[in-house]
Order: C-alpha cells, then sequence, then structure tokens
C-alpha cells in the first residue's frame, strides 16, 4: 500500500479518536508510516524500541547504517503546549550525537536538529499536521525526512539542514525588520521621508514638512531588543531527576558546522583539494561555477532575482546591469543576492549535482 494510502486511512482513524495513548499510536501510526517508508520495522537493530541514553529511554532509534542511531523517535498521547516533551526529546538526542529527531503524538510531527543553536523552535525543521494537510501535502516531509533510502544515503539529513537554513534566514530577516526600521527613521533616510512626503500630498494635495515627517515617523519607532545569545541544549544533572532537577547544566556544545548568517567570506573545498574562498562572496560564487562548469549550473535554474535565473544568456537590463557579472562570453550572473542567499545557492548546486563540495563561512 503506498504512504498516501496508509496517512489518509490513519486521517480516518484519527477522526474518530481511535488512538487512546502512546502505545496506540506507536503500534497504529508511527510503526505503520515507517514501515511504508520502506524501514524494516521487525528488526529491532534498525527500528529499536524503548533505547536507553543514560538511564533515560527513547521510544524508537531508527538505525539506517549501522546500530548508531541516525534519528530519534518519541511518541506522546498529545502534543498541545508541551515544551518539557521538547527539551527532553533534544536533550536525548544531544548526549548521545543524535543529528535528527521526531516528536509525535500521531497527528502533529516536530522535526528537529538537536545541536543547532537557540530555542526549541529556532532548532524546528518543520511541523506537520496530518489533519490539517491533505495527504499529498504530508506525505512529502515525511518521505523527505523520513524515507529509509534517504536516510540511508544522507539525503534526508542533508534535507533538514537546507531546509533549517532557509527557514533560518526568513526567521532572522523578519526578527531584523524593526532594527531595519528604526535605523531608516534614525539616519533620516531620503528615500524614506520622501515617499511619505509624496504619499501625504496624494491625499490632501500638499507635503508636509521634513522636520514633521521626521518628528511623526520617530514616534513610531519601535524598541529593538537586545539580541539574547544562543545557547546549546541543557542536559540532566547528576542527581536523581525530578521535575525541578532536571535540565540544569549546560555541556560544551560539540564542533559543528556554523549556520549562514552575516559573515563575510564563503570557503569552497572540492574533493579534489582545491580551495576556492575569494576576498569577495560574489568572486567565490562566480570561481566555483566555473570550476564547475557554466552551462552545468545553468541547467539547474538556480534562482536569481525576480524570474530569472542565476545564470542566463539573456543581457540584463541597463537598470540593473550593476548587479550582473559577464561570467564567460555569452553568459551572466546575477550577483546582488546576500551572502546566505549565495550560501544556499552554492549548497543547492553542490546537492543537485552530487559534487561533494564542502562549503562553509569563514
Amino acid at each position: 500500500m503506498p504512504l498516501e494510502e496508509h496517512i489518509r486511512d490513519i486521517k480516518t482513524r484519527l477522526g474518530k479518536n481511535e488512538y487512546p495513548n502512546e502505545q496506540a499510536i506507536s503500534q497504529g501510526i508511527v510503526l505503520r508510516l515507517l514501515g511504508a517508508m520502506g524501514w524494516n520495522v521487525y528488526n529491532p537493530q534498525a527500528v529499536i524500541p524503548e533505547y536507553t541514553v543514560q538511564g533515560k529511554r527513547v521510544d524508537f532509534a531508527l538505525c539506517a547504517r549501522s546500530n548508531r542511531p541516525d534519528i530519534f523517535v518519541e511518541v506522546k498521547q498529545r502534543l498541545g503546549n508541551m515544551p518539557e516533551a521538547d527539551e527532553q526529546l533534544l536533550g536525548y538526542a544531544f548526549r548521545q550525537g543524535v543529528q535528527f529527531a521526531v516528536l509525535t503524538d500521531g497527528r502533529e510531527w516536530h522535526f528537529y536538529l538537536p545541536a543547532e543553536q537557540g530555542s526549541f523552535d529556532d532548532r524546528k525543521v518543520y511541523k506537520l499536521d496530518l489533519m490539517e494537510r491533505d495527504v499529498g501535502e504530508s506525505s512529502k516531509p515525511l518521505q523527505r525526512y523520513l524515507s529509509f533510502d534517504l536516510v540511508s544515503s544522507g539525503e534526508a539529513l542533508d534535507n533538514a539542514k537546507a531546509d533549517h537554513r532557509d527557514v533560518s534566514i526568513i526567521r532572522q530577516a523578519k526578527e531584523t525588520i524593526p532594527e531595519a526600521w528604526a535605523k531608516l527613521v534614525e539616519d533620516n533616510d531620503d528615500s524614506l521621508l520622501e515617499l511619505v512626503s509624496e504619499k501625504v500630498a496624494d491625499i490632501c494635495g500638499s507635503k508636509p514638512a521634513s522636520e514633521q515627517v521626521v518628528t511623526y515617523l520617530k514616534s513610531l519607532r519601535p524598541l529593538v531588543p537586545e539580541r539574547e545569545p544562543k545557547r546549546g541544549p541543557k542536559r540532566e544533572s547528576k542527581r536523581e531527576p525530578t521535575q525541578s532537577s532536571v535540565t540544569e547544566t549546560t555541556p560544551s556544545e560539540p564542533r559543528r558546522r556554523k549556520r549562514p548568517g552575516p559573515y563575510p567570506k564563503i570557503k569552497v573545498t572540492f574533493p579534489d583539494g582545491e580551495v576556492i574562498s575569494k576576498k569577495l562572496v560574489k568572486d567565490t560564487l562566480i570561481e566555483t561555477i566555473r570550476k564547475i562548469g557554466v552551462e552545468r549550473v545553468m541547467a539547474l535554474n538556480i534562482p536569481g532575482v525576480g524570474n530569472r535565473s542565476l545564470i542566463t544568456e539573456q543581457a540584463p537590463p541597463p537598470e540593473t546591469e550593476g548587479a550582473w557579472h559577464k561570467i564567460d562570453s555569452k553568459h551572466y550572473i546575477y550577483k546582488g543576492t546576500s551572502t546566505p542567499v549565495k550560501f544556499n545557492q552554492l549548497d543547492s548546486i553542490n546537492n543537485r549535482l552530487n559534487l561533494g563540495l564542502i562549503i562553509e563561512p569563514v
């Protein structure tokens, strides 16, 4: 039976409240879906129930390549707002070095990268609600993160990391909006003042004085909260755990790949040992694509700007000419994106062409 048919039947049963406890959810939903995605749920070396972590137990450890867990799955009867469940699962995974974790009550599925920084939400890759999505939409993230074949190849973890970077970039941009607004107002940005003045003139027929616009905008200026440093997941203290004594100390975090952000450079290392890391990120992007092959990358249709691809044979319009670079005799590349976007473009090229590049901020 295809995965979609299993999901459809499970949704019907969820609507009838046919899963009364964690055991029913584990047997009737979790193991059923894992089996449909290629896991041998009868092999206790591949799907390990009640996996022990420092005297505690995780409901399932999924081992695709060895007896070392690739994924932890924790089942609860009802999630709702249960931050302690997030904390418990991520703590288990962090201590064991498991890079991907899933928390579910059968209906809701929360996918995490435990070693990332920040709060539980910061480390969440995706949330799926089977009852709110149609069958086709529900099957895609399940397959993307939990398919046995993709977990075995490492592609599932790569998918999760790529999706998390996208979510992090969007979240970072959203959180920076108040700061950007405050900066525009503080600097008396000419374009902002002119835009407001023109709109006032459109409405009432006359422009206000610049000082009036500045005074008004400053009255709207939002308070920009200080950015708190992000910490790794907590762990339990050594004494007998109680509701209040769990998660009291913070472990030193393992070395890991930095998350994309406002860094100055990118380094690309090819399997043959060649390293490309220019002073300007745009030059790193350009030289990396030249080595890979311009036409080979162009065929991927990586997004550049608007409805134009990153690489095109069409000459750019004059008003945007400065944001393009002629990468060879007949191709142009769009260089006007931010460093995180360039990082994602390189990462997408690497993943889709299976190049084996190491791409990291420096």
